[in-house]
C-alpha cells in the first residue's frame, strides 16, 4: 500500500507539473504573439532587426551546405529505391508523384526542422539560459526593456524566415538529386522530369509544406526561448533546458506534421 501511495503521489506530481508547464508555455506563447503583432510599431526596430538578421544567418545560411547535402542524398535515395519497382510495372511516370508525396509534403519540412532544432534550437536555449544565469536578463528588466520585444520576437522572426527559405531550398535540391538518378537510369530528359513533377504538384501541396515551415519555425523558437529563460542561477541548468527545448520541439513538430497531413489529405 505504501508503494502504491508513493507511486500515485509521483504520478500526480508529474501530471500537475506537465499541466503547469503547458499553461506557462501557453502564456509565454500569447505574450510572444502579442509582442510579435506590435513588433513593427515599437521603437528600437533597427537594433532588433539586426538580431533578426543574425538569427537568419545562423539558422538558415550557415546550415545550407549540410542541408543541401542531406537533400541531395534524400532525392537520390528515394528515386534509386523506387525506380526498380516502377520499371517492373512500367509506371515510371509516377516518379513525380512519389517525389511530391515523400519530399514536398512530408520529409522536406520534417528534415529541415530537425536540422534547425539540433543546430539553432539548442543554441537559442543555451543563449537564453546563459543570459538568465549571468544576470543579463535582470539588467534588461531593470532598464525597462521588454524582454519579448528584445530577446524573443527577433529569434521567432528569424526562425520563421529561415525555415520558410530552408524548406524551399531543401525541396529544390532533393528534386535535383532525384533527377540525377532518373537521367542516369532512364536517360530521362530534364523537361520530361519537370513535367512529371508539375503534373503531380498541387497548390495544396505547396501551401501545406510552406505552412508547416512557418509553424515549425515558430515552435522551435518558442520552445527554445521559453525553456532557456526558465533557467535560474545554476550553470548545470543550461544543458537541461537545452535538452528540454530540443525534445519538446521535436515532439511537437512530428505530432503537428502528422495532424496537418491527416486533416488535409485523409479527411
Amino acid at each position: 500500500m505504501a508503494f502504491l501511495g508513493k507511486l500515485l503521489k509521483t504520478l500526480g506530481q508529474v501530471v500537475i507539473g506537465a499541466i503547469l508547464n503547458a499553461w506557462h508555455l501557453f502564456e509565454f506563447s500569447i505574450d510572444t504573439l502579442s509582442a510579435l503583432i506590435a513588433f513593427f510599431r515599437r521603437q528600437g526596430f533597427r537594433a532588433v532587426f539586426k538580431v533578426v538578421m543574425q538569427q537568419v544567418y545562423f539558422t538558415g545560411l550557415e546550415a545550407l551546405p549540410f542541408l543541401g547535402f542531406l537533400a541531395l542524398l534524400l532525392g537520390f535515395t528515394v528515386i534509386a529505391q523506387s525506380l526498380p519497382q516502377l520499371q517492373g510495372v512500367g509506371a515510371h511516370t509516377l516518379i513525380g508523384k512519389i517525389l511530391v508525396i515523400s519530399i514536398v509534403r512530408e520529409l522536406g519540412p520534417l528534415i529541415t526542422a530537425m536540422v534547425a532544432i539540433t543546430r539553432s534550437g539548442t543554441a537559442m536555449a543555451t543563449q537564453m539560459a546563459t543570459n538568465r544565469i549571468t544576470g543579463e536578463v535582470e539588467v534588461l528588466e531593470s532598464m525597462g526593456v521588454d524582454l519579448f520585444h528584445f530577446l524573443v520576437v527577433p529569434r521567432v522572426l528569424g526562425s520563421i524566415v529561415s525555415l520558410f527559405c530552408m524548406v524551399i531550398y531543401f525541396d529544390v535540391i532533393a528534386l535535383v538529386g532525384g533527377f540525377l538518378v532518373a537521367s542516369t537510369r532512364l536517360t530521362m530528359p530534364f523537361e520530361l522530369y519537370l513535367q512529371y513533377i508539375f503534373e503531380s504538384l498541387l497548390p495544396l501541396d505547396l501551401y501545406i509544406s510552406l505552412s508547416k515551415s512557418i509553424l515549425f519555425g515558430l515552435v522551435i523558437a518558442l520552445f527554445s526561448c521559453y525553456h532557456g529563460l526558465r533557467a535560474r542561477r545554476a550553470a548545470f541548468e543550461i544543458p537541461m533546458v537545452a535538452r528540454l527545448g530540443v525534445i519538446q520541439s521535436m515532439f511537437f513538430v512530428f505530432v503537428s506534421s502528422a495532424v496537418i497531413s491527416a486533416l488535409f489529405y485523409w479527411i
